[in-house]
């Protein structure tokens, strides 16, 4: 059994020890956040190992993992526990890792920060026989064929794909069935230029859903603003909101994340004080603190937003759940503001200004709560994005698809980039994986 009074080191997201706690604690719903490393072990024919977790391990018991996965201990950097777990679990001392990746995993039980390595080994392995059930080498078809079947963990299956795509291959893209289609609305399925949804995509997505796919909108506007889908509005399923924080389909609400009042109250009177524009989105109405003119041309003169001259006053609005602060500053002052309202993440896709959420309030999240609602596993869904906002969904879904407009760094995490939103980009990447 492991041992529940083994102590874990507590961090924050950037890996720095802000306290310790024992691993029952950590397991148990706490969701404090610890340190773990991964390593994923290839041969030189291409194929993965992957180890047999033992049934009486507390969580996943007899479900195939990641080759080495092991609780960094207190005191240890990341370096020394990944020695030290590749030594233990699979008998191996003489490899060279590779540093892919650091992220946040969360599970209903627990929240891990994940160091994530790969190394390519032809050697001997020698699977412990007091914390393994066994292991072998598995090639790119079986794993494609496990996923979402309950043979591999959930959290090999995300981090796999999110780390691993171009091994898993676009195979796996086209063998999709009944598939959720993301779409953001700016610069995705709207035009920059005209503003409007070009003719090729409203073909697209009619097509798509004449296919028996789902047509759902993500997208960083509040229900109030978003006014310019009339086009395809008989063929939406549903709408992630407010970069997340607010998911529903039809009348029924899937999913609401609102930001500490405490937080909300740092940035109004922040905004106040040094006269920068922000729009406080509430659960039902808006208000705008416009004292340079900056939200008006923004959002009337670029975007084309109408509907804010419904917002309402700042009181009235306050009383609700505020679940967005929409704030036109730079991204210099972005992140020395950011360090002051800790329970808050932000999402900048238009250099004049950024959507602030509570953590956890982002497109990626969105997708997640509501394939969960939907019944569909996350590997049956394509996001579709050009900014910034959209990078945790690009992450999330079980294809990311960047615009040809993208900002590159977006492009940089995306499996596909297609081309344009005004050179069919949304019909392009829909026939490209045989959805049409």
């Amino acid at each position: 059994m492991d041992n529940q009074q083994e102590i874990f080191p507590i961090v924050d997201e950037e890996g720095k020890v802000i306290g310790s706690a024992t691993r029952g604690e950590c397991h148990c719903g706490s969701k404090l956040l610890h340190p773990v490393v991964h390593l994923h072990v290839f041969n030189s024919k291409g194929e993965v190992y992957l180890q047999r977790r033992p049934e009486w391990k507390d969580i996943q018991p007899g479900k195939w993992d990641t080759a080495v996965g092991g609780h960094i201990d207190y005191g240890e950097t990341p370096e020394m526990a990944l020695r030290r777990e590749v030594r233990e679990e699979l008998g191996i001392t003489d490899f060279v890792p590779e540093f892919i990746d650091k992220y946040v995993f969360e599970s209903k039980r627990e929240r891990e920060l994940v160091y994530v390595h790969r190394t390519i080994y032809d050697g001997e392995i020698r699977p412990s026989a007091e914390e393994l059930d066994g292991g072998r080498f598995w090639t790119m078809q079986e794993i494609r064929e496990a996923i979402g079947k309950d043979i591999l963990t959930p959290n090999f299956e995300s981090e796999f794909k999110r780390c691993f795509r171009k091994e898993l291959g676009m195979k796996y893209a086209r063998e999709l069935v009944r598939t959720a289609l993301f779409f953001d609305i700016d610069g995705t399925l709207v035009s920059f230029k005209t503003h409007e949804i070009p003719p090729s995509t409203i073909f697209a997505l009619t097509q798509a859903k004449a296919n028996g796919h789902k047509v759902f909108i993500a997208t960083g506007r509040p229900p109030l603003i978003i006014t310019n889908l009339g086009a395809i509005e008989h063929l939406i399923d549903g709408y992630v909101t407010i970069n997340g924080a607010l998911c529903f389909v039809g009348d029924k609400e899937i999913r609401c994340r609102n930001i500490p009042k405490d937080d909300v109250q740092t940035v109004v009177q922040d905004a106040q004080e040094k006269s920068y524009g922000l729009i406080v989105i509430g659960e039902k109405d808006v208000a705008v603190l416009d004292p340079k003119g900056e939200v008006d041309s923004v959002f009337r003169g670029e975007l084309a937003v109408e509907n804010l001259n419904m917002a309402k006053p700042l009181d009235l609005v306050l009383s609700q759940r505020i679940l967005q602060l929409t704030a036109f500053f730079s991204a210099d002052y972005e992140s020395e503001l950011m360090k002051r309202i800790p329970s808050c993440t932000s999402g900048r896709w238009h250099p004049a200004f950024t959507d602030i959420t509570a953590k956890g309030a982002d497109k990626g999240e969105g997708i997640k709560a509501m394939a969960e609602h939907l019944g569909l596993d996350t590997q049956n869904t394509i996001a579709f994005g050009d900014g910034g906002n959209d990078t945790s969904m690009i992450k999330a879904a079980g294809i990311g698809v960047a615009m040809g407009n993208a900002l590159e760094s977006l492009k940089e995490v995306a499996d596909y980039t297609t081309t344009s939103v005004d050179d069919d980009g949304v019909l392009n990447a829909l026939r490209h994986f045989n959805l049409i």
